[in-house]
């Protein structure tokens, strides 16, 4: 066991003191192709037998990673995780997903072994999707200027072509969005805090990213 790969289950320690930090947990999962738009309906999912993720600021599903399918969802492989975002109290009550069947359209998910990790600094951080319900980019990224100065994080936003998502009040514009050069304690505040609105479907849930990326 280490610090940033650490097993769920009944040997979780006390939660940590510092509530605001959050921490990202990774499950093992089985099933088939998620289909287009998956991300609300997974997390209503998730919501059904973690119910207190309903009440918990900025916490959410990170985007899958995985192959596209021919309809433009998601392939499930050997490789797939579920990672959810959330606070580091709540590791030990998120072990309850372990073992349990989603249902996300016609599609039966079968949920692994949890671990999760801590978050690291790094001077780039992306979301291939940040949403501020703003569809013009100038003032997408204005908003965002303005929501990172009023956090004191100092770092260059560079935003990709605009994309949708489907959010619980509808379809809204968004945006894949990098920042960078940022300092170690920016980075790590702004993995906590999340940027935009949408986060319980994986709207500005920033992970480190080695380059900065466009749309694609």
């Amino acid at each position: 066991m280490n610090a940033t790969a650490n097993t769920l289950g009944p040997g979780c320690g006390p939660a940590s003191a510092q509530l605001t930090e959050m921490v990202d947990v990774a499950f093992g999962l089985a099933g088939e192709s998620l289909p287009r738009d998956y991300e609300l309906p997974l997390f209503r999912e998730i919501a059904r037998i973690l119910p207190w993720v309903l009440k918990t600021p900025r916490a959410g599903i990170l985007p899958m990673k995985g192959p596209r399918s021919p309809e433009g969802g998601v392939m499930i492989t050997h490789r797939s995780r579920l990672v959810i975002r959330l606070p580091r109290d709540r590791v030990c009550s998120a072990s309850a997903l372990e073992r349990e069947e989603l249902r996300v359209g016609s599609v039966t998910l079968k949920v692994g072994e949890g671990s999760f990790r801590k978050h690291l600094g790094a001077p780039t951080l992306y979301s291939p999707r940040v949403t501020t319900g703003e569809a013009d980019e100038v003032r997408f990224l204005a908003v965002l200027e303005e929501e990172i100065a009023a956090l004191g994080v100092r770092g260059r936003l560079i935003c990709g072509r605009r994309v949708e998502v489907q959010l619980e009040e509808g379809r809204a514009p968004a945006f894949p969005v990098a920042v960078h050069d940022l300092r170690e304690p920016d980075s790590l505040l702004l993995q906590r805090a999340g940027l935009g609105r949408g986060q319980a479907v994986g709207c500005g849930l920033l992970v480190p990213h080695k380059t900065i990326v466009a749309a694609e």
